[in-house]
């Protein structure tokens, strides 16, 4: 094997490029050789083959979302979908102002990024109290939070106005590690740390595992950032196009020339310090979803490669239990590679973008054109923007949370008014998705959700209101196969034993209907459009009554014969 360099990326480097010797044969470009479908995660250098990106992604197709009629006056908001407030960062600690903004009905929870020093003031010490702050009050609302946390960037200025403090923590540069002095356009210093130094990555390990010590069980959590000293808590490692960087000999340069001359930077080593930094996270984070910006690590072509790598291996291998964000929407210009990779993973799990501060009103309709076509499930968007009172603002903002994520209507549910004690109940339903994105179940399987289907539960009450019967099934089309503009119709024949293995006695019962999360105990948002004349968000539907009368010998011999059907089918 060929080896490039002295250097420990280069081993992999040379692996790399030995993989597209396999990909000329005709089994992987119809995606049937599972060996090789694999070996393509793991090979940033494939040729890029145009607008398909046929070497490495799979094919995608672009399609435009075709909005469907909402017939309500609020849009479905289930806990992990809608409208995340991005609340800045000198009001990360005012409690009256998070209050308010969760108070808003548009908004499904609050998104932040907090500096890596408010949290570890000391290695010994830890400061909690924000997040704590911050969970206690989406907890009282009813919401959620996602969380990210900052070692590069979001610094903050002392009071002359030139000093600026990075948001390393003091006693981690003091540690030994290894930084890179950078000016920003304005000539302040900054202070970024060297990614893949391995003192670095020790002390931001036992961070993170800390911080999933405390709260990777809180259930107010929608996901924790993935990051290891990308700027701004994202995954680039550069600041702005303006920030420069003294090279050895004192010349102003730009940081990515600095970091390829006097750090040895490579693209390989890029690439595998964020597989590292990757891997961090779901070690110690168990439960709690996580959440990636795919924004390139560094610009250009070598950039989005690198990318696609990361982004790959994550989905990969951790499926739905990483989110994907895309950061930048500032503009109605889609940039080809951010959108490709949402429209990549979409049906592998949850996507969303985040807007900047800087967004114009004037981008709005099409920028909301654009992520819906993406089949977005989330966005992070300024408070200000949300909260803003501009017609044209709230007409966008109107239209996306109509139809971001899944948004499922229940148009028609029939079930047999009248049956024998022991008989099955003879049912069928019709739903329909206006929303962007399928309704993704995450099932684990080892260390990977994998998106599965939400259930549809028919639950018989007494006339006292008392649960009797709960009936669960998968419908023959899963939850996440329910497409955009979808109409998806089923029947279905449920047994009317309950838990203990006992009929029925003659009544009558209510029926109800849900569609629930089997594993968390957990039922769904959705449309009613069955019963009520002005449909609105519910997540149990009265769907009529069930008369069972008093079996007879003819019903019973007719049951049997239908089972024996039925089991030689």
């Amino acid at each position: 094997m060929l080896y490039l360099s002295r250097r420990m990326g280069a081993v992999f480097f040379a692996l790399a490029i030995t993989i597209p010797l396999a990909t000329t044969a005709p089994a992987v470009a119809n995606g049937k050789d599972g060996v090789s479908e694999i070996g393509k995660y793991f090979n940033p250098f494939q040729k890029k083959q145009g607008y398909l990106n046929e070497s490495q992604d799979r094919i995608i197709k672009k399609k435009k979302f075709k909005a469907g009629a909402v017939p309500a006056s609020e849009a479905v908001a289930n806990k992990e979908l809608g409208f995340f407030a991005v609340v800045p960062t000198d009001k990360l600690s005012d409690a009256d102002y998070a209050g308010q903004l969760l108070a808003n009905k548009k908004i499904n929870g609050l998104s932040v990024l907090i500096p890596w020093s408010a949290l570890q003031p000391s290695e010994e010490n830890f400061n909690w109290q924000t997040v704590d702050q911050l969970l206690a009050a989406c907890e009282k609302s009813g919401k959620t939070l996602i969380l990210r946390v900052s070692a590069c960037g979001v610094d903050v200025a002392t009071s002359d106005g030139k000093q600026v403090v990075s948001d390393l923590p003091k006693w981690v540069i003091d540690g030994g590690i290894k930084t890179v002095k950078y000016n920003d356009a304005q000539g302040r210093e900054h202070l970024m740390p060297l990614f893949w130094d391995k003192a670095y990555l020790a002390k931001w390990s036992n961070f993170v595992q800390e911080m999933a010590e405390r709260y990777d069980k809180n259930p107010n959590l929608h996901s924790v950032g993935i990051t290891g000293g990308g700027f701004q808590g994202g995954t680039s490692v550069l600041p702005g196009a303006d920030a420069t960087a003294l090279n050895e000999q004192g010349e102003k340069v730009e940081v990515i020339t600095a970091l390829k001359k006097d750090y040895a930077m490579t693209q390989r080593e890029l690439v595998t310090h964020w597989k590292y930094v990757s891997d961090i996270f779901p070690k110690y984070f168990h439960t709690a979803h996580l959440n990636f910006n795919i924004n390139a690590p560094i610009r250009g072509r070598a950039g989005e490669d690198s990318l696609d790598e990361i982004a790959d291996y994550l989905i990969y291998r951790y499926g739905e239990r990483v989110f994907v964000t895309r950061q930048g929407m500032e503009s109605g210009k889609h940039k080809f590679d951010d959108y490709r990779l949402l429209l990549k993973f979409h049906n592998d799990t949850l996507t969303g973008v985040q807007f900047p501060d800087n967004i114009q009103v004037v981008d709005m309709p099409k920028i909301v054109k654009n992520v819906l076509d993406d089949g977005i499930s989330f966005a992070e968007i300024p408070a200000k923007v949300l909260t803003s009172e501009d017609a044209a603002v709230q007409a966008s903002l109107g239209n996306l949370a109509s139809h971001i994520g899944y948004q499922l209507i229940s148009q028609k549910a029939t079930l047999s008014d009248k049956i024998a004690s022991g008989q099955t109940l003879k049912a069928s339903f019709t739903f329909v998705n206006v929303g962007a994105a399928a309704a993704l179940r995450p099932e684990r399987m080892f260390d990977k959700d994998a998106p599965s289907s939400y259930r549809l539960q028919i639950e018989l009450r007494d006339s006292d209101g008392k649960p009797v019967l709960q009936n669960v099934h998968t419908p023959p089309t899963p939850t996440n196969k329910w497409t955009p503009g979808q109409t998806i119709t089923w029947e279905e024949e449920l047994k009317t034993i309950d838990a203990n293995k006992r009929q029925l006695p003659p009544g009558e019962y209510s029926a109800f209907v849900s569609l629930v999360d089997p594993n968390v105990n957990r039922k769904l948002l959705f449309l009613n459009a069955t019963s009520a004349s002005t449909p609105a968000s519910t997540d149990t539907v009265e769907v009529g009554k069930v008369v069972i009368t008093a079996a007879t010998s003819a019903d019973t011999k007719m049951e049997a014969s239908a089972s024996g059907s039925s089991q030689g089918n």
